[in-house]
Formats: structure tokens, C-alpha cells, sequence
């Protein structure tokens, strides 16, 4: 096992396990971009007939015209709905911490990372699948607690936008800031 490996054991990087299908009163499909519109319907084809399904498409990215739609849908949702969020990892995160702060329970939302997917072959574990390599990143900055969108791998080095820190992407991921923590570089969180 590589250290990097090892390292994730004990980490917050958050795991993309294949998605299964839960049955439900009525299903609420948000994807951001082609690629993950195609692995929503695809996982929605083994849906019962008689279930309704309400599907929308956004653009491969997070923006704030993305978010009132998604609150808008997600305010139009009823008891036993399951709601299916798929596209690049730092979109699906944020509409999965909007979701949630909106009240969604993690029981009720299906989430697929297309990253995700070419990491799969590589994994021994399906349920250890996370977004490898240099990848597009929501950075919480440890210095001056802003979040920021960046393109960097885990153990990286990006510079804040906020208060221009250069900082570590680490191996911890906050859920309610949809983001890695960015520690500056002089500080040594593994000791």
C-alpha cells in the first residue's frame, strides 16, 4: 500500500462507491454536464414505471444561477423522495451540502462523482474509490476561512485567493463547506 494510500485510511476524502438505486416514492435527478446526465439515466432506467421522476440538467459547473434552481427543486420535493446529484466531485459536493442544509438526510441522496469512474479500476475496494490526481478542488483556506475553486491533487499546493496563502490540500474534507482544507505550507498537521 503506497503512502498516499495509507494516509486515506485515517482521511475525510470523501469515497464515490458505485451507485445503487433505492427504491422511493419519487425521484429528483440533478446532473451537471453530458457526461454525468448519461450515468443519471442510466441509473435511473432500473426505476420502477410507477415512480415519478423529475430531472434537471445544468451546466459542469456551480454558479449561483445553479443554486436557486437546485433550492427551487429540492423545495418542490415530498416525503420519500431520493434525490440522484451527478457530476464533476466539487459540483455534486456543494449540491450535496446545499441539499443537506436545505434538510436532506445522506439516506436520501444517491451521489456520483464522473471522476470517480475512471478511478474505480484502480481500486482494490470499491467503497475506496475517491477523485485521484489534479482535479478540480473547493479549497477551505485554514488562514483566512474562505472557500475558493481550485485545480490541484491531494497533498498539492495551491495559492489562496483570498489572502494569497500558499497552502497544502490536505487529506481532510469538510462536509458543510463542500471543500478540502487548505493548511499553509509552513505548518506540519502529520508529525
Amino acid at each position: 500500500m503506497s503512502a498516499a494510500n495509507a494516509r486515506l485510511a485515517w482521511t475525510s476524502v470523501p469515497r464515490w462507491a458505485a451507485p445503487a438505486l433505492p427504491a422511493a416514492a419519487s425521484y429528483l435527478a440533478c446532473w451537471f454536464g453530458d457526461e454525468a446526465g448519461r450515468r443519471a439515466q442510466a441509473l435511473l432506467a432500473g426505476a420502477d414505471p410507477a415512480v415519478p421522476i423529475a430531472a434537471a440538467g445544468f451546466a459542469a459547473r456551480w454558479d449561483a444561477q445553479t443554486e436557486t434552481e437546485l433550492r427551487r427543486l429540492i423545495d418542490g420535493c415530498r416525503t420519500g423522495v431520493r434525490i440522484i446529484l451527478a457530476g464533476p466531485e466539487s459540483v455534486v459536493l456543494q449540491a450535496i451540502a446545499l441539499v443537506k442544509a436545505l434538510g436532506a438526510t445522506a439516506e436520501e441522496i444517491v451521489s456520483i462523482a464522473t471522476e470517480a469512474a475512471s478511478d474505480a479500476s484502480d481500486a482494490s475496494d470499491a467503497s475506496d474509490v475517491y477523485v485521484s490526481g489534479v482535479a478540480a478542488r473547493r479549497v477551505f483556506c485554514a488562514a483566512c476561512r474562505r472557500s475558493f475553486d481550485a485545480v490541484a491533487a491531494i497533498g498539492g499546493h495551491v495559492a489562496c485567493l483570498g489572502c494569497a496563502a500558499e497552502l497544502i490540500v490536505d487529506y481532510r474534507f469538510s462536509g458543510p463547506h463542500a471543500a478540502y482544507f487548505g493548511w499553509p505550507t509552513g505548518l506540519d498537521l502529520h508529525r
